[in-house]
């Protein structure tokens, strides 16, 4: 999102943000949506549950429990590698949150005790998206609207979500702006883009991670002739 001290500093003296926040449920938006399993594989990009990333690992692990040959092990290897490196992507990116450097509100910050709905220790990461499409529902409106995903390190999963109405207010006019500024208005038909350009990117990035897991499901425990390797040892 663009910082909100860049869009104060290009907005008239009189002209300003009013907040206000909702907190939501815990519970990510796609709870109900049915993860990927051995006899119902995916076939198109879709949106995950909260518990996706600890089932990929959980299904890789039982293939190297099971025994992998050499080549399988690397690939088994890549996919945690992966999933290591881009979990924060696949969860929020996954939804549309625009997850670069530049974009996210916080990233690793320490939890003092009390004020997050986590247990002590731990870091948040927080990542913020438009929620309407600006060239259908904002163009003559003074306000915006903000989903707010914080991400648990810890736990590696959304630990709570939050929704941010704001509203530009002229204090000259002691009223809402009729609309917004131009350049916010531009700003965020740009941005609403990169939104949905990032979550077909994951989605289709899930997709690609659940289809490699499959290939190692059923080159290894679910084949008709699996046969488990328990190793080997002199007698």
């Amino acid at each position: 999102m663009i910082p909100r001290i860049v869009l104060q500093r290009q907005l008239p003296s009189s002209t300003s943000f009013l907040y206000t926040r909702r907190h939501l449920s815990t519970t990510a938006p796609a709870q109900n949506a049915r993860g990927p399993t051995p006899e119902n594989p995916p076939a198109q990009p879709h949106p995950i549950d909260p518990r996706w990333l600890t089932m990929m690992k959980r299904r890789v692990g039982r293939c190297m429990m099971f025994g992998l040959k050499s080549n399988q092990v690397d690939e088994a290897g890549k996919i945690l590698q992966q999933l290591a490196r881009d979990w924060r992507e696949l969860i929020a990116g996954s939804e549309g949150f625009l997850t670069d450097e530049k974009r996210r509100a916080l990233y690793r910050h320490n939890v003092v005790w009390g004020e997050m709905p986590m247990k002590f220790p731990d870091k948040i990461t927080i990542y913020q998206k438009l929620v309407q499409d600006p060239s259908s529902t904002l163009a003559s409106q003074s306000a915006f609207q903000l989903q707010v995903m914080i991400l648990s390190e810890s736990r590696q999963r959304p630990a709570a979500r939050c929704h941010e109405d704001i509203v530009t207010y002229d204090y000259k006019q002691n009223r809402k702006t009729p609309e917004l500024p131009p350049f916010i208005f531009d700003q965020f038909k740009t941005i609403w883009e990169l939104q949905e350009k990032a979550k077909q990117e994951w989605r289709q990035r899930i997709l690609e991670i659940e289809n490699r897991v499959r290939t190692l499901e059923t080159d290894s425990w679910d084949r008709a002739d699996a046969v488990e390797n328990t190793g080997s040892a002199k007698q």
